[in-house]
């Protein structure tokens, strides 16, 4: 049995499964952890030196926008830079027939046509918005369900991946309901 599915990706989409891909890095978390910790010694440690509020505040105060601006700007500028990338590769802005069989999972657009064996892929993860495949911990082809049609098509999928991946000694995880 194969099932195929016929897409144009967005900017967007790009941007969203990428940004859950980086959110899955345990380096993502690491570094929210670290400057949530600089933050909070920044603020911590001159208040127990017993300098009053109004002087931690008074020093701490420039350190903590210029800190929440770069926490609050890192994801804007993941997403310009994804934006530009997206622009000037013309494979990202073709429609896109993604294919799942027995075989493998076949990528095709009028400039490239690729076929992955499912002992290719680390894991097969579905989120609300897209069937993500993992060919390594960093890196992963996404399905958005918007171009899933039919809700057989959708259970299908879903039984597929699992039964493919499964027996290549890979795991999927999917969600229960639609």
């Amino acid at each position: 049995m194969t099932l195929a599915f016929t897409f144009k990706p967005t900017p967007a989409e790009h941007s969203r499964a990428f940004m859950f891909m980086l959110r899955r890095k345990r380096g993502y978390w690491i570094t929210m952890a670290v400057l949530t910790l600089i933050i909070f010694v920044i603020a911590i440690v001159p208040a127990t030196q017993g300098y009053s509020v109004g002087e931690v505040a008074s020093t701490v105060l420039p350190y903590l926008l210029i800190l929440g601006a770069i926490v609050l700007a890192l994801p804007l500028v993941q997403r310009w830079q994804l934006k530009r990338v997206y622009r000037q590769t013309p494979l990202w802005q073709q429609e896109q027939t993604h294919e799942f069989s027995e075989a493998g999972f076949r990528m095709s657009n009028p400039l490239a046509n690729t076929l992955m064996r499912w002992d290719a892929f680390r894991e097969a993860l579905e989120t609300k918005e897209f069937f993500l495949l993992y060919v390594s911990g960093y890196m992963a082809y996404f399905l958005p369900k918007r171009a899933i049609t039919a809700p057989d098509q959708l259970q299908a999928l879903r039984a597929l991946l699992q039964t493919e991946l499964a027996r290549v000694g890979r795991k999927a995880r999917m969600l229960n309901g639609d």
